[in-house]
């Protein structure tokens, strides 16, 4: 499967149509649209059926759309949630392989009837208790739709172990190592972020999410995501390697290319050394780089077209008299001043 980049994200309810009406604004790598927990149960008949119409406000600003279902009804789910445009299905509270071999079989039924080439929707399976934990390797290697695994961590699986979320030490550390290393073992991408002190549970934290962000970024992580949009553009900052950092692999890869001619096999450059696996860590930085900086350009040039084709049309008076119509003062009766409030939601 071709690498994707899925620096930010954000997960929301699909039944609330200002998030959704405002989710191509956003800059987001990718969207998670929700069909889950924060959809009630009175409301999960009709999130349903908000799919396509939420499919078509994300891919305004070329957003991937993800489509969270809820692993209790995924018969029912997924006939709503596989549509064109779609790029993934995300299987929650993931506990075995069974679950997500049965998933595939779904997906690859509704790529039939739906005229989708066979494959193109993926899987997310996400581990959010302590059986998917133990069998995190066999969930992840269940379908070849999976290209992405990461570790269980988040409120359910905080829940499960009996741990609070918002604590000054890593209670999920043994999930992490295990999911990057199945991860890296099967040759998926790995999921997840390092560890950073979190006790306020103030999801629009941008700093942290910089700051987070840029230390996953050293760790080899390279996908991010939330729930509010103050933390997309530091996601899509901090996982996106500066100029000066291109330029310096450049020197690298040059000076590595200078000592392989030589038949060396390393050698100092202003007292770093370089070798064959610098070279390689050089290598994919560069190569990261260009892979975001074309997902940025294909994101702008897409809201681009959306604002451009949102635009009103002006119409020209066509005499004196309309003109002068024009430029009388609209009718106070019909026109109410914004509030302080509204004016505040609408800027969210």
């Amino acid at each position: 499967m071709t690498r994707r980049i899925r620096r930010s994200g954000l997960t929301m309810p699909i039944n609330n149509p200002r998030f959704v009406g405002r989710s191509w604004t956003r800059d987001c790598d990718y969207l998670n649209f929700d069909l889950e927990d924060s959809v009630p149960q009175s409301q999960k008949e009709y999130a349903r059926t908000l799919v396509r119409e939420a499919i078509e406000h994300g891919r305004k600003g070329a957003a991937e759309i993800n489509i969270r279902i809820n692993c209790a009804y995924p018969e029912i789910d997924v006939r709503a949630a596989v549509w064109p445009g779609v790029s993934q299905i995300n299987f929650p509270k993931a506990e075995t392989a069974e679950q997500i071999k049965s998933l595939d079989a779904l997906i690859t039924e509704m790529e039939r009837i739906r005229g989708i080439r066979p494959g193109t929707v993926r899987i997310g399976a996400t581990v959010e208790t302590t059986l998917g934990v133990a069998n995190s390797y066999e969930i992840a290697s269940a379908s070849p739709r999976i290209d992405a695994f990461g570790p269980g961590t988040g409120y359910d699986m905080s829940m499960d172990m009996g741990v609070e979320m918002f604590v000054g030490f890593d209670q999920f550390f043994y999930n992490r190592g295990e999911g990057e290393l199945i991860a890296m073992a099967l040759g998926l991408e790995r999921d997840g972020s390092v560890y950073m002190s979190d006790t306020t549970g103030n999801v629009g934290n941008a700093d942290l999410a910089l700051n987070r962000a840029r230390a996953s970024r050293k760790a080899g992580l390279r996908s991010g995501g939330g729930l509010h949009p103050n933390v997309v553009a530091p996601q899509n900052e901090g996982l996106t390697p500066t100029p000066e950092e291109v330029e310096d692999a450049h020197r690298v890869l040059a000076f590595f290319h200078d000592l392989d001619k030589r038949g060396e096999a390393e050698g100092d450059m202003d007292g770093q050394t370089v070798d064959q696996y610098e070279a390689s860590r050089a290598s994919e930085l560069i190569e990261w780089a260009a892979l975001c900086a074309l997902r940025d350009a294909e994101k702008a040039a897409a809201r681009e077209r959306t604002q451009a084709a949102d635009q009103p049309v002006v119409v020209e008076p066509t005499s004196d008299i309309e003109a002068e119509q024009d430029a009388e003062p609209p009718d106070s009766a019909q026109f109410s001043e914004t509030t302080e409030p509204e004016r505040q939601e609408q800027e969210q």
